[in-house]
């Protein structure tokens, strides 16, 4: 952990030997990367190469699918399968339909899905109180008519857009009878077939049939944790950051066999001021999440508040002036108490950065696969996800720490633990768990991450007694087993 990030003006060779990955001996050429992901377009020198507001958009609609669960308004339906129906609708305006334009139905930029009145959905973050959401008066992006049209969630879930990782879902038992189909893209004569590619997407619809359910149980106490402490909010949030964004990132933009092959020569199509492999990476890096000046920044001020107004116009431009999900969750593993010896926010930057550097010097030339700066690329690569995805298990870590210590409290002279506390503290972990399984170059097996959901169960206990004790003794086995898989130091794991 350091106190100031730093700039990121370091030298391919140095971060890649750090990594262990220059195999073949050959030194790496200097990359000179700026300190801030802000880079000139080679096509159209006025312009910048960056862009990635689709990813922002997509940050946004798990953010604001979050505060929908739990808006009161979104339980206030009639108490019968018409309720239901309404409720899951509801939920999936966000998840499969956001801005997309979908024949009978409405859509966000059409209709403000917290109250159901006629006007764009507005973005539900907040800023300071001395800020405003935006990049200018006229378009001020605080609703969704001023952000990326054509995106949902579905679309880029995990099984959905991309094959899942190892053609296998780790973590939750779905029966077969139970699964719905995600609308993966065919082939040309190609037959949809139900089987383990649908089952990220068939989760999240059978934790929206658990709200609905929960909103017409004729019981006004109710809302989105279940009498067997399982939190849909928390699940299906932190389940959307690995299943959509930390997927698409690893599966796809940042994929040495796929999006790290784009061409690099010319513009991506008419009036781009990018080429394919540099929208690549930027996309990769919108779906970390990080603002533009994440390295200026330190942990306690990135934790302190998700925002920062780098051109002090008063506004936030939350595609360029906002941290959301996994990059906000890398610092505050980072920055925790007596947490030593990590700092998986900065060194996932600066692979970003050295990377969109080395893309940039490279135009010109198109990536040719195990050569050139291509190996080189895909190890800047790596190193974004592996430490994106140490900052994962470490929160996973946090998160069987602070359950254990609400179980321990139950049986204590201390104030008990509450149960919201407790679901809320499971559903975290297991989301965050299951993100795990998203990557093809994952530093977990698959062996071992299944045996750690084996520990973990589809519900935690609740209760103090013997099946509370040998919970915790499950938990602690899946604590070292991820201590193992990520070379994590005692003290961290202890303090995390």
């Amino acid at each position: 952990m350091k106190l100031i990030k730093g700039i990121a003006l370091v030298s391919a060779a140095g971060l890649l030997a750090a990594c262990g990955s220059d195999d073949d001996g050959e030194s790496a050429p200097v990359v000179n990367a700026p300190p801030t992901y802000s880079f000139t377009s080679k096509l159209d020198e006025t312009k910048s190469s960056v862009s990635y507001s689709g990813q922002a958009t997509r940050q946004l609609l798990i953010a604001d699918l979050k505060k929908l669960i739990e808006t009161a308004d979104l339980y206030n339906v009639t108490q019968d399968a018409a309720g239901k129906a309404e409720v899951i609708e509801r939920l999936n305006s966000i998840y499969a339909i956001g801005t997309k334009d979908v024949q009978g139905k409405v859509n966000l930029i059409d209709e403000n899905v917290f109250n159901g009145a006629v006007e764009a959905t507005p973005v539900s973050i907040s800023v300071a109180d001395i800020l405003q959401l935006g990049v200018d008066v006229a378009g001020d992006l605080d609703d969704y008519a001023d952000l990326s049209g054509d995106k949902n969630l579905q679309g880029k879930l995990a099984g959905c857009d991309n094959n899942m990782t190892n053609d296998t879902f780790i973590g939750w038992e779905i029966a077969a009878g139970d699964l719905v189909e995600c609308g993966q893209k065919l082939a040309d004569g190609e037959e949809a077939v139900l089987n383990e590619q649908d089952k990220a997407h068939t989760l999240i619809q059978l934790w929206f049939e658990a709200i609905g359910d929960l909103a017409t149980d004729e019981n006004a106490e109710t809302t989105f944790v279940s009498s067997s402490g399982l939190d849909y909010q928390q699940l299906i949030q932190k389940f959307l950051l690995g299943a959509v964004t930390y997927s698409q990132a690893a599966e796809d933009y940042m994929k040495a066999t796929k999006g790290l092959l784009k061409q690099n020569s010319e513009a991506d199509g008419a009036g781009k001021s990018y080429t394919s492999l540099e929208h690549q990476w930027d996309e990769g890096f919108g779906y970390f999440g990080a603002q533009r000046d994440y390295n200026l920044r330190t942990d306690a001020e990135v934790k302190a508040a998700e925002e920062f107004d780098t051109d002090e116009n008063g506004l936030i431009d939350l595609y360029s002036e906002y941290s959301f999900g996994h990059s906000i969750n890398a610092v505050k593993r980072d920055s925790g108490n007596n947490i030593t010896a990590v700092d998986f926010s900065k060194n996932a930057m600066d692979a970003f950065l050295n990377g969109r550097q080395l893309i940039q010097d490279n135009f010109g030339t198109d990536p040719v696969q195990g050569e050139g700066y291509h190996k080189y690329l895909v190890q800047y690569a790596e190193t974004a996800l592996n430490n994106w995805e140490n900052a994962i298990a470490a929160t996973v870590i946090h998160y069987i720490n602070d359950y254990t210590a609400d179980i321990n409290s139950l049986s204590s002279a201390e104030e008990d633990a509450s149960f919201a506390d407790i679901a809320k503290h499971w559903s975290e972990m297991k989301g965050f768990a299951l993100s795990l399984q998203f990557s093809p170059v994952a530093q977990i097996s698959v062996e071992d991450l299944t045996t750690v959901h084996t520990l973990m169960g589809e519900a935690p206990v609740t209760t103090a007694g013997e099946a509370a004790d040998a919970y915790l003794a499950d938990l602690a086995e899946a604590r070292d087993i991820l201590q193992a898989a990520y070379g994590f130091s005692t003290t961290n794991v202890a303090n995390w």
